[in-house]
This record gives C-alpha cells, structure tokens and sequence, in this order.
C-alpha cells in the first residue's frame, strides 16, 4: 500500500517531553498507546500484512491484502471523521487531563495538549504524589479544563477527588486500556477510538464553563 509513505513523518512520537512544565509529568519510558492514533495503526496493518504472508507459507495472500486494504480504509475514514469532530474545538479549549499518560499520540495527531496526568507515568500501577495533586490543581484551574479523562477499566478515586476539590469539571471514562463490551460501542478498535473522540469533543464543549 504504497501511497501511505506520507504516513512516515508519524514515526517519531517517542518524544512526547516537549511539555515538561507540566505537572504530573514523568517521562521516564516509552509510551507505548501508539494505538490511539489510527494513522500509526494503518502502518501497523501494513507491517503485519506482509509479515504473516511472509511467514505463514499456505496463506492466500491476495485475501489477505484485500483485507488489509479494506481495513486501512476504515481507518482512514475514522481519521477523516475525527479530524472534523475536532474541527469544531476551537484551540484554546485543545488540552486535555488524564487519569494517566495514554493520549500523547492521539493528543500529537489531532492538535492537542495533555497538560497534567493523574498518575505520572503511562503506566496506571504508579502513583501520584501529593504534591504532584496539588500542582496538577493549579494547572487545571490555569487552563480552565473542564473534564478529567479516565480509563474505564482503572479506578478514578483520585481523579474525582480531584474534580471534587476544583468543581465545575467532569470526569468522563475511556476505554483507553481495552475495547469495550459488546454494545457498548467500543467492542472494535475502531468503535473504541470513534467512541474516545466522541466522548473528548463532548466533554470539551458541551460544558457550561464560566470563570
């Protein structure tokens, strides 16, 4: 699938630490969410397919493009209907916390910024420190965010503590660790990332938000 080359420039997004001045920050590891981003993922088909036709002798080759051409067409049109969604978010409003550090390859792809996470680290296992609460506070009122965006299948005690002490903000769950249940419109990759967009341009505008 030659005319995805001018995917290439999406290679580099293991440098998510141009945002040091924020809080919650801890960029020691790789964040490996590269699969919030549906454009990483057309390279991920590309690699893949070639790979098993390469490695599995008796598999039918031409189905399995066929496929892979048919997938990366749906992605391509969840990138498109993202990128409109998006579209209607005016920049002052494009910053985003989380629960913990999952977003930076959506967050690159779509114009955003995270500007704190709960838990420092891409990892949900670590833990956030008092003082790390206390500056994500004052980022978040700077900012005037409006919702936390957690994980539905990690706890987000700490993010509602955190809306509670700031008020006026939601918390909205995404499946950003897992697909959803069936039904719950998250149950494929591409439901789960068109649900997440979804529920990100909601809690971004549809907030009565007054300072």
């Amino acid at each position: 699938h030659d005319d995805h080359d001018d995917h290439d420039d999406h290679d580099d997004h293991d440098d998510h630490d141009d945002h040091d001045d924020h809080a919650g920050h801890d960029h020691s590891g790789v964040d490996p969410h590269f699969f919030t981003d549906p454009i990483q993922m057309i390279e991920v088909v590309e690699g893949l397919t070639e790979f098993l036709i390469e490695k599995i002798s008796d598999i039918d080759a031409d189905l399995v493009r066929s496929n892979a051409e048919s997938y990366i067409g749906e992605l391509e049109e969840l990138h498109s209907e993202i990128s409109a969604l998006f579209s209607e978010i005016p920049t002052s409003k494009r910053v985003l916390v989380t629960n913990h550090q999952v977003f930076g390859y959506f967050a690159e792809q779509y114009g955003f910024e995270v500007v704190g996470t709960v838990i420092p680290s891409s990892s949900t296992l670590d833990s956030a420190s008092a003082k790390g609460l206390t500056e994500l506070i004052d980022v978040i009122k700077k900012y005037e965010v409006t919702a936390i965006f957690a994980d539905v299948a990690s706890s987000n005690v700490l993010a509602s503590t955190l809306a509670d002490e700031v008020g006026d903000i939601q918390v909205i769950d995404l499946y950003s660790e897992s697909l959803g249940e069936q039904g719950s419109g998250a149950s494929t990759y591409l439901g789960m990332i068109r649900s997440n967009a979804k529920l990100i341009s909601e809690g971004l505008t549809d907030h009565d938000h007054d300072h």
